[in-house]
């Protein structure tokens, strides 16, 4: 290396700043003393050029390639140069001023979109060339934190901007948003150098005290630090992996490991991590992590496919298991439950709950899933080891829900082939392992109608074992002197002793205790973890392949397909390892002559949560597991649902809603399998989780806790509700389906109920004596009127009430609204809006407001009937399947009430009249809606029967324009009462009678009598009638039939049925035309 000295004829004070000019070949420095020196660089054999005196003192020096200028930053200002192409000069172009006279620290070119940093005292400011070495101010990040700034760096591919100050902290900004993200300590004197490398998911921080701090861009933790031990002047990237450090006496390169690169970012520290077969050619990584998240990750992208939902019971999690046939996520939670996840949809959410034991203590310590093809469509079984050392087989098949008692102890692990290529009878083999220290090879075989779990061999293990794993011609294990032990089929199968005596061990692979293990079955190797965090790749013969040096702590590990590509975890993150840095040559030549399959490429799911996610509890069906194989539905089991799913860009974060703002979820342990539970029959319980808001929200990539909208984007979709074939639907799912556009007032909540739980026996008697006065208050109509419409008198409103006094009230205003003018009947719409958003109102008490409802829109006030239809909408009634009945809405007589049908129209997405006729004339329109509805018969509450759908038709099409207003030419058309003679009405009034002997006697309740008493103007006869075609198209020709109150009746000589409530609504001027007809 060639180095050459300056000599000076005059003494100068030290160099402060020199840049290099590029394509000029000059070399600027500036010593402090007012004066620019130019000098030649290689080009120019290094001699002085010239010197440029400068009136005000430079603080920073750069060159921009692009305007071919140079740059100065001086107190307030920022200055550029035209630089003589002789080398000869500098002339100055412009100064821009720099708005409070803040001196330049540096300026920097590789801004947001191409613009120019200058970094100030407390901001950086934005600047934008605008031609003629001018430069204009388009945006700033201001700091929050007191200190110079000395540093930044651009991160791209993130979209922030990082700057460091002279007290050590480091500033985080969006450069897309312009707001200041987050701040931390780390350094304890001036930050030199900022780089994010987002390849590693990392930001690497240069203090000047000689230390260099590499941090977890998700958590803000620290990584490793390297001491120079001297103070650090410079440190500079000259690629993306190498570096120099220039200190008070030395200079230094350094290299950053490269053998890994990013492959999924957690946001929370992984557990375990498996590949599990999903399929021919088809694996998931499931990885478990310390915020109770299970996640299935693409092994070949690395992409979220989807997770579960943070269900509190997942704290307790001991094992999990993933059946592939029927998509299904087994968790076993600590107890004799087991939670089931349905895998088709992501979040996941809970699809049922298994008591595999009537034994409350007889817990599930482990589980495991074979692919077994042993016919009769038996495809798979999940097995659960016990405490009491039984084994039992998962399934919804009677003949295959076995169980046998297989050690004499807890069962501790359990291991089956992984599926492939294998023989029938190797893929139908089950390896467990108890307290007894017993290995026991077990088949599972399907005998005529009866499933049996065959014991072929047992081995006694002379030590503890810590892993257990079924091999294709073996059984293996890690011990507990961290050795692998091998017991091969041929030795212990044909042994008679049966005892285990002949094994394959290799010398201890770890100083320390392993805790994670893996096999590549195509290459013959293993790979080992540390609790040391050190990594190392084994063949069956204990000879080391390969191993991972680094000061990186490595956590859980596998292996990411059949070529030996290795996942390591650690910064809360996966990593690959490939295996082209990872096995010796010799190895890599051996897999290229493999022929290997390319693996199925899975889409991620959309993250589109449940509409039930919203609530605080929810419920999921309970079996139990009985004897002799017997299965009963328990009932609905509650689960405990605080926590929520937030996203940090696509990172997901469990977090709880706590009163005033979301927290996250820390960290909390898992139990190993294989940990202190080997010496003792005692399991210990892992703790539970807790929240507190987490000291390092010093996040690079945060971007505020933000929870998922879970109702957005969900309804209105046409989605139907899946019914799984073994789980109960609770009722909500049904009522949920009423409101497919949206949903409706009473059943938003948010993540906790606004009703405070009530603690004491006093604070409860008071809150009783509450009710009853309230009560009694309200038995008068005009003091419930006033309670609704006074402001002081609504205090009420919003404090935890019975049901009674809910039940109470809202029939009091029901009753209010049965004979109220326009003015009161619009309070109480609102009143009931305020009360079913706030309460909880009974299903019978809303169909009935329903049902009132609907029958104030065939009021004879024009007022009333548009008031009614704006209350439907409040009750959230306003779905595509209501556009039938809101169709008679489209044919009032005023135009008003016509408006506002029109208007709600477009809420059931309908707007033309081709799309109302054809949703008329669907065949499966009207059971639809009976399903919708629920129990309660659809004639009741509509006033509908399937065959009047066909006259709403003729109705429509005839009244109507295609943009469904009132058709111009539509006249009233001429009544033609053409009565039957009197010897036909009374021989059809025979013919219809009914003896009063059949009729059953019905007490009515309170809000059915008030029902009945403005019913009384109606005669016991309805009308029905028929549009006829051709000439006698605009005449409706009138029968009379007797009517009863158990529903309509069918007259033969027009074969159509009548309901009172449906003709009103139809044609208002009916109800009128039967008063007189009467």
């Amino acid at each position: 290396m060639k180095f050459r000295v300056f000599s000076m004829t005059e003494r100068l004070p030290p160099i402060q700043s020199m840049v290099h000019t590029g394509s000029f070949h000059i070399l600027v420095a500036y010593c402090g003393d007012l004066i620019l020196r130019l000098f030649g660089d290689h080009v120019w054999s290094f001699k002085s050029l010239s010197t440029v005196p400068c009136r005000f003192n430079i603080n920073c020096l750069c060159y921009d390639p692009e305007m071919k200028m140079l740059l100065s930053g001086i107190l307030g200002a920022v200055v550029t140069w035209i630089i003589d192409r002789n080398g000869k000069g500098l002339h100055i172009a412009h100064m821009v001023p720099m708005p409070g006279d803040e001196l330049i620290q540096d300026i920097v070119l590789n801004g947001p979109k191409g613009s120019l940093l200058a970094l100030c005292e407390t901001m950086v400011r934005v600047l934008e060339r605008q031609g003629q070495g001018q430069l204009a101010e388009v945006g700033r990040f201001t700091s929050a934190t007191s200190g110079s700034i000395t540093c930044c760096f651009t991160c791209f591919d993130q979209g922030f901007l990082y700057a460091g100050n002279h007290t050590g902290e480091i500033q985080v900004w969006s450069f897309i948003r312009g707001h200041s993200l987050h701040s931390f300590k780390a350094h304890f004197s001036s930050v030199v150098c900022i780089q994010s490398r987002p390849e590693a998911h990392t930001l690497l921080t240069a203090g000047k005290e000689g230390l260099i701090k590499e941090w977890n861009l998700t958590s803000g933790n620290l990584l490793r630090r390297l001491e120079l031990g001297e103070e650090l002047c410079r440190l500079q990237f000259i690629d993306s992996l190498t570096f120099f450090c220039q200190t008070t006496c030395s200079f230094s390169l350094y290299s950053l490991p490269c053998f890994y690169s990013l492959f999924n970012v957690c946001g929370a520290t992984p557990q375990q991590v498996r590949r599990v077969r999903c399929g021919d050619n088809c694996f998931r990584i499931l990885c478990t992590t310390d915020d109770g998240l299970l996640r299935f990750v693409s092994p070949i992208t690395g992409d979220l496919l989807l997770l579960t939902w943070p269900f509190s019971v997942l704290d307790q999690a001991v094992d999990w298991a993933f059946d592939t046939e029927k998509e299904e996520l087994f968790v076993a939670t600590g107890s004799t439950d087991v939670l089931v996840f349905d895998t088709t949809r992501c979040p996941c959410p809970a699809k049922y709950l298994l008591c595999t034991s009537p034994n409350s203590q007889d817990w599930v310590q482990c589980l495991a899933y074979g692919h077994f093809y042993l016919g009769r469509g038996l495809q798979g079984l999940m097995f659960s080891g016990h405490q009491s050392g039984v084994i039992r087989v998962l399934s919804q098949y009677n003949y295959a829900r076995i169980q046998k008692c297989m050690h004499f102890g807890a069962v501790l692990a359990l291991s089956t082939l992984p599926g492939g290529p294998f023989g029938s009878r190797e893929n139908a083999l089950l390896c467990s392992y108890g307290m007894d220290d017993y290995v026991h090879l077990s088949e599972a075989v399907l005998e005529g109608k009866k499933l049996h779990l065959n014991c072929l061999a047992s081995i006694l293990s002379t030590c503890h074992l810590k892993h257990l794993i079924l091999l294709p011609t073996s059984v293996g294990a890690i011990t507990e002197t961290n050795c692998l032990r091998l017991w091969k089929f041929h030795d212990f199968l044909s042994s008679e002793s049966q005892e285990g005596s002949v094994f394959i061990e290799t010398l201890p692979l770890h100083q320390c205790t392993i805790t994670s293990f893996d096999v590549c079955l195509s290459l013959s190797l293993f790979v080992t973890g540390g609790i040391d965090g050190s990594v190392r790749v084994w063949n069956f013969r204990g000879r080391l392949v390969a191993m991972l040096d680094s000061s990186l702590h490595f956590g859980p590990l596998c292996f990411a397909n059949d070529r030996g590509d290795l996942l390591v975890a650690f910064n809360q993150s996966l990593y690959l390892v490939s295996c082209l840095k990872l096995l010796h040559p010799s190895l890599l030549s051996h897999l290229s002559f493999m022929s290997m399959p390319d693996e199925v490429l899975e889409i991620p799911k959309p993250f589109m949560p449940s509409f039930f996610f919203s609530f605080e509890t929810m419920f999921v069906p309970k079996y139990i597991y009985l004897e002799k194989g017997q299965q009963e539905l328990v009932g609905l089991e509650k689960l405990v649902n605080y926590r929520a799913i937030a996203f940090d860009q696509k990172v997901p974060h469990v977090i709880e809603d706590e009163p005033g703002s979301p927290v996250l979820l820390s960290a909390f342990r898992h139990d190993s399998l294989c940990k202190g539970e080997m010496d003792s029959t005692e399991v210990t319980k892992p703790h539970h989780a807790h929240y507190v808001v987490p000291p390092q929200l010093q996040l690079a990539t945060w971007d505020g806790l933000n929870p998922y909208q879970i109702l957005r984007c969900y309804f209105g979709k046409g989605k139907k509700w899946l019914l799984a074939p073994d789980c109960y639907i609770p009722n909500s799912v049904i009522r949920a389906r009423l409101w497919p556009e949206g949903s409706p007032i009473f059943l938003q909540c948010n993540l906790h109920s606004p009703m405070a739980k009530l603690v004491g026996k006093a604070r409860a008697y008071s809150q009783e004596k509450e009710d009853e006065d309230f009560i009694k208050l309200r038995l008068s109509k005009d003091i419930t009127y006033n309670v609704l419409t006074d402001s002081a008198d609504r205090s009420w409103l919003g404090k935890k009430m019975s049901e009674i006094a809910i039940n109470s009230l809202v029939e009091a205003i029901l009753n209010i609204m049965i004979h109220a003018p326009p003015l009161k009947f619009q309070c109480c719409i609102g009143a009931l809006g305020q009360i079913f958003a706030s309460y909880e109102v009974s299903s019978a008490l809303r169909s009935e407001t329903a049902h009132r409802l609907l029958d104030n829109t065939t009021n004879s006030n024009p007022l009333i009937r548009e008031l009614a239809w704006e209350g439907l909408k409040r009750l959230g009634m306003i779905t595509q399947l209501f556009a039938m009945p809101l169709a008679q809405g489209l044919m009032d007589k005023d135009q008003r009430v016509r408006s506002k049908a029109l208007s709600l129209m477009g809420d059931t997405g309908i707007h033309t009249k081709s799309s109302l006729l054809n949703l008329i004339q669907h065949q499966d329109t009207f059971r639809e809606m009976q399903e919708v509805i629920g129990e309660e018969p659809l004639d009741h509450l509509l006033g509908m029967q399937a065959a009047d759908l066909q006259i709403l038709y003729t109705q429509v099409e005839q009244r109507l324009n295609e943009n469904l207003t009132l058709s111009e030419g539509d006249k009233k058309p001429a009544f033609s009462l053409e009565v039957a003679k009197t010897s036909e009405l009374w021989s059809l009034s025979k013919k219809s009678e009914v003896p009063k002997e059949s009729e059953v006697a019905t007490k009515p309740s309170k809000g059915q009598r008030q029902g009945q008493a403005g019913e009384k103007k109606h005669s016991m006869y309805g009308v029905i009638w028929f549009m006829p075609q051709g000439p006698y198209g605009n005449t409706i020709r009138l029968t009379w039939v007797q009517r009863y109150q158990s529903g309509g009746t069918r007259d033969k000589q027009t074969d159509v049925f009548t309901k009172r409530n449906f003709l009103g609504r139809i044609y208002p001027n009916l109800g009128r035309l039967q008063g007189l007809c009467s």
